[in-house]
């Protein structure tokens, strides 16, 4: 009789330490799963059955069979991103983007300690960032556009300090840019275009000497431009559609590898800076509906590689400047609903 039982004690053993040798990685992916729903076919590839993940879809491990990336960008992934994924200690990198996932950001993703990038752009998560989120200084990558995200950026976020991409646009965000944002001084991508943000723009902006991209358009900040930057990398800087006033910093015709300007829909006054004729890499100027006075600097005709001018409704005067004709790779120009006089070169 013993002899006969023991095959049937030996196969339930097999069995049960099978399912134990899961590690814990594995354990943690599959207590994600179960409020992030997965499509059948990435379901039934995370088997409980694995010693490791590795091998599961969408999932990285370093030699140690340690989980340090979760990729399941545009996968049909929806439900919820739960508190599990702090159980993830070696993970680098989260890139949940393209799917349906709702509910709120799990502060949780603050204690990673190796979290180097977080992607969960266009998806339906709601509710505030939370402030545990950005106390993270090892994050350097942040995509979070295209969600229903509200509330204020959190002030910690000057403890990003190794922030080089920071994607926010796209949402319900409110209140003003923390005057933190100048301690991440690595920062080289701030988008933040198509939220409902206010108040003034925060002078120590000038901190962050790398920065490539700024676009704040479509939001409600006021002020005058108080921030500069001396030695500029600029290559995108555009304000337009909020309550932008003063006057055009003449520090701009510093950034020679400026591509894009837009301040559109401000109310901008003063000159039009002849230093903007310094900029010969500028492709759009887009200046248009503000206050803007004086002539047109003839200085523009230097700019050789604009393709975009546009300097409509403001209250410009003077004769058009012949040096317009240098702008060999001029594609749209709009100057109507100014003082202008004079034929078009």
């Amino acid at each position: 009789m013993k002899l006969v039982l023991w095959p049937w004690f030996l196969l339930f053993f097999t069995l049960v330490t099978s399912s134990w040798s899961l590690s814990s990685d594995g354990q943690a992916l599959l207590a994600l799963s179960r409020n992030l729903t997965l499509p059948s076919s990435i379901r039934s590839n995370w088997s409980a059955s694995d010693a490791t993940p590795c091998t599961w879809y969408g999932v990285g491990c370093n030699v140690r069979n340690r989980v340090i990336s979760l990729d399941l960008t545009s996968s049909g992934v929806s439900g919820s991103l739960g508190p599990e994924v702090c159980r993830l200690k070696y993970l680098q990198i989260l890139s949940l983007s393209g799917n349906n996932i709702s509910g709120s950001i799990p502060p949780e993703l603050g204690n990673l300690k190796r979290f180097s990038w977080l992607s969960l752009y266009i998806n339906s998560l709601s509710g505030t960032i939370p402030e545990e989120l950005f106390k993270n200084q090892f994050l350097e990558q942040v995509y979070l556009h295209s969600n229903q995200l509200s509330g204020s950026i959190p002030f910690s976020v000057g403890e990003m300090t190794n922030l080089k991409s920071l994607w926010l646009h796209e949402n319900m965000l409110s209140g003003a840019l923390p005057a933190s944002i100048g301690n991440c001084t690595k920062l080289e991508e701030l988008y933040l275009l198509n939220n409902q943000l206010s108040g003034s723009l925060p002078e120590t902006l000038s901190e962050i000497k790398g920065l490539r991209v700024f676009d704040a358009s479509y939001n409600s900040f006021t002020g005058e431009i108080t921030f500069s930057f001396e030695n500029c990398k600029l290559e995108n800087f555009s304000l337009s559609f909020n309550y932008i006033k003063g006057e055009i910093p003449s520090w701009l015709g510093n950034c020679r590898s400026l591509i894009e300007l837009g301040l559109v829909n401000n109310s901008l006054s003063g000159k039009i800076p002849t230093s903007l004729g310094l900029l010969s890499n500028l492709t759009y100027l887009i200046l248009s509906q503000n206050y803007l006075s004086g002539p047109i600097p003839p200085e523009i005709g230097n700019c050789q590689l604009l393709q975009w001018l546009e300097l409509d409704a403001n209250q410009l005067e003077g004769t058009i400047p012949k040096e317009l004709a240098n702008l060999g790779n001029l594609k749209k120009l709009f100057l109507f609903d100014n003082r202008l006089s004079g034929t078009l070169p």
